[in-house]
């Protein structure tokens, strides 16, 4: 009997431990207090252009001030449009805009497809641009073997590298993202800068250079080969490289893959809110995570993708999203897209979280368009 209540005791203080887990990790009473990073940065591309210079040394600034906030704007309505959901509901542009080449690589550029051109929203990116938004930039690439999207698991990383059967269709997907990112210059024919984020969530095992797909060697080696060949072949000198897993809950997990100093520039991490009440918990531990390697390494971090699809929470943005990051030294934080009636990430005019929402943006440390100028 005895036994009996001290396994009861025992579970039930497990229940209150699981219960508690969001609240031992928020500590409301902690201060964003970033460090200030070298100015002597040597980044992944020697090459790098002044353009992209300058745009890191305005992150380094924007960290300093606040969080730039943003979403991804490859959804049904331009982001740069007055009728982006984002724009109505913000009054504003977003500090940061992302963009996605999924399809580029599977097009001739001397013949491209006028659909797959618009797609990738060249046209977007450009005005994005000029209205002051920084632009990320990540690549849903096409799986080589079967042509398929990159959802296609079917085991192909070990061929894109040196000696594989698959090299050749690597370097060609390659030298078309080169043309699409050098043809991306401003109205002075200044080239754009970029926060290129390839193969990125490796951690998963949803994508085809995902975990169980690959070794950890062969993942290394693709994203080094993509830095190289970018930079040395094509000349593509307007990226600033990030390194994005999803959700990690120690820095083994998070280093596992990464490809070392001399290939990333910024720390990225995508953490979502999948309905199980763990996405304060999941954020606030990789965020930790992630700022302890970022400060030993003297290097910028950022949540390079969140968001809860729907927003079925009306209060999710102060009551989870904010409680997130409000102390966290992350230079930028991206919500996904909105694309559909079913799949969007942003409130609409009318959605039970607008007002939380337009509360969650007119916090102090989040930073819209006009406020990193």
């Amino acid at each position: 009997m005895k036994n009996n209540i001290l396994k009861l005791f025992i579970i039930s203080l497990m229940g209150i431990s699981c219960q508690n887990d969001d609240v031992d990790l928020f500590d409301p009473n902690t201060i964003r207090n970033p460090i200030n990073i070298n100015t002597n940065t040597t980044f992944a591309d020697p090459n790098l252009n002044q353009e992209a210079k300058d745009l890191y040394s305005k992150l380094q600034l924007i960290t300093q001030q606040g969080i730039a906030f943003g979403q991804q704007g490859t959804g049904a309505i331009d982001i740069n449009s007055d009728k982006s959901d984002f724009r109505k509901v913000a009054k504003e542009w977003p500090a940061i805009i992302g963009f996605d080449l999924e399809g580029l690589d599977l097009r001739d550029p001397l013949n491209p497809d006028p659909a797959i051109v618009k797609d990738c929203r060249k046209e977007s990116i450009l005005e994005a641009h000029k209205n002051g938004s920084i632009i990320t930039i990540s690549w849903h690439a096409a799986n080589p073997i079967s042509k398929r999207n990159s959802f296609d698991r079917t085991k192909v990383v070990h061929e894109m590298l040196e000696g594989g059967s698959q090299r050749l269709t690597f370097i060609t997907y390659l030298e078309r993202l080169a043309l699409f990112l050098n043809s991306l210059k401003d109205t002075n024919g200044r080239p754009i800068p970029i926060l290129f984020r390839p193969w990125h969530e490796m951690n998963g095992d949803f994508f085809y250079w995902g975990e169980g797909l690959r070794t950890t060697a062969e993942f290394k080696q693709l994203y080094k080969d993509t830095v190289t060949i970018l930079t040395e072949k094509f000349n593509v000198h307007n990226l600033i490289y990030v390194y994005s897993p999803n959700k990690v809950s120690s820095s083994g997990e998070y280093l596992k893959n990464y490809p070392g100093d001399n290939y990333v520039d910024i720390l990225g991490i995508d953490v979502y809110d999948h309905r199980n009440n763990k996405f304060l918990q999941d954020a606030l531990q990789s965020l930790n995570i992630v700022e302890n390697i970022a400060n030993e390494k003297n290097m910028l971090f950022a949540l390079t993708e969140t968001g809860l699809e729907n927003i079925t929470q009306h209060d999710w943005w102060t009551e989870n999203l904010y409680k997130a990051i409000r102390s966290s030294n992350i230079s930028y934080a991206m919500i996904w897209r909105n694309a559909t009636e079913d799949h969007f990430f942003t409130p609409f005019i009318g959605h039970p979280s607008e007002n939380n929402f337009k509360e969650f943006i007119s916090k102090k440390v989040i930073l819209l368009q006009s406020d990193i100028q």
